[in-house]
């Protein structure tokens, strides 16, 4: 009995800093087994939500779950100009830039090598703007980013760098799919920019819905559009 305590005290003592520094680590052989190895667009979607950043949002929940104020009027109205605006220029962009950017036939076969299917499109377009921000903001922002730094240190720091590289390094293995090589240290620096962001306004606000709701509805709806226009188009 004695024996059983102790360990169970030395496990709840072992710092766990250096474990999520780790866990930032992971999505990159969870999505990579979902792309490359399952070659499913369904399994990489469960294997880096469900099986890699969930577990952790669980575990971690004391971080984030004080963290969740809705948004005043001010800042929905904010949030609905930028996502107009954001979506407007993101169309206009692909239709103007999109053939030296984006290889249209590689993208489409990329995605049904993958299991895609046009009645996937409305669906997985939902799940992107819903699902996909709410999970990656508790994860990135809500548990690694608060296990990191304390609630008083500023968004560009050192914890917030190593937050938004990771967040941003492991969106390569999607962008080289679909992006031509030339674009891809300017899509890189751009996620990574949008995580910057991201962070900004959760340590702005202390609360993790506004953070979500840009995430899915400008910057993931963003993608949405570009995808639309690759299938659609």
């Amino acid at each position: 009995m004695v024996l059983r305590q102790c360990s169970t005290i030395d496990f709840m003592r072992l710092p766990t800093k250096p474990i999520v520094i780790l866990w930032t680590l992971a999505p990159w052989p969870f999505l990579a087994a979902g792309l490359h190895i399952f070659h499913s667009i369904f399994w990489s979607f469960f294997l880096y939500h469900g099986c890699c950043l969930l577990p952790a949002i669980i575990w971690k929940r004391k971080h984030w779950k004080q963290h969740l104020a809705l948004p005043t009027k001010k800042e929905v109205a904010y949030l609905v100009a930028g996502s107009l605006i954001f979506s407007f220029f993101t169309w206009a962009g692909f239709h103007l830039l999109g053939p030296y950017i984006f290889n249209k036939q590689k993208a489409l076969e990329s995605l049904t090598y993958r299991g895609f299917q046009p009645s996937w499109l409305v669906p997985l377009s939902i799940y992107f703007v819903t699902v996909n921000p709410i999970v990656e903001e508790l994860f990135w922002r809500g548990v690694v980013l608060n296990e990191l730094a304390e609630e008083e240190t500023k968004a560009f720091s050192m914890p917030s760098l190593w937050t938004n590289l990771l967040f941003a390094a492991w969106h390569v293995l999607v962008i080289r799919l679909f992006v031509a090589p030339a674009f891809m240290y300017v899509a890189f620096c751009t996620v990574m920019a949008v995580g910057i962001f991201l962070s900004y306004l959760y340590r702005r606000h202390s609360s993790l819905v506004l953070p979500a709701l840009w995430h899915g509805l400008v910057f993931d709806l963003a993608v949405v559009i570009i995808l639309w226009s690759v299938i659609k188009g």
